[in-house]
């Protein structure tokens, strides 16, 4: 079960959305991949279901799931139209994870194309 940190100055959905975005980019949740439900989130962080749902959007702010209404959230398998490797106005830590999303992001391409070959 993973929880809040009390020392960390970030809001809860700030912790809940670094969570799952470590997550995502070390492949826990693929691409493609279902996250659990807001309520799930909720339980399983001993949060409310809003600050989920305010974890779930920021990383949609980031272009790392998709929504689907009534569907549930997904990790996104292709970067959002118009997305830019690193936003500038994003704090340091965002950014290192913006970066990493970019390289494996990268990474992937290259292996799809190594394996077309």
């Amino acid at each position: 079960m993973a929880s809040l940190n009390p020392d960390d100055p970030r809001a809860p959905f700030l912790q809940v959305a670094g969570g799952l975005r470590a997550a995502i980019l070390s492949g826990e949740y693929a691409p493609g991949a279902q996250l659990p439900t807001y309520q799930e989130l909720a339980d399983s962080w001993g949060v409310a279901v809003n600050t989920a749902k305010s974890a779930v959007a920021h990383l949609r702010e980031e272009g790392l799931v998709v929504i689907r209404h009534g569907k549930g959230s997904f990790v996104r398998t292709q970067p959002a139209e118009g997305d830019s490797a690193i936003r500038p106005e994003a704090s340091g830590d965002e950014r290192v994870w913006q970066a990493i999303a970019e390289i494996r992001k990268r990474l992937g391409e290259i292996e799809r194309k190594l394996g077309e070959n």
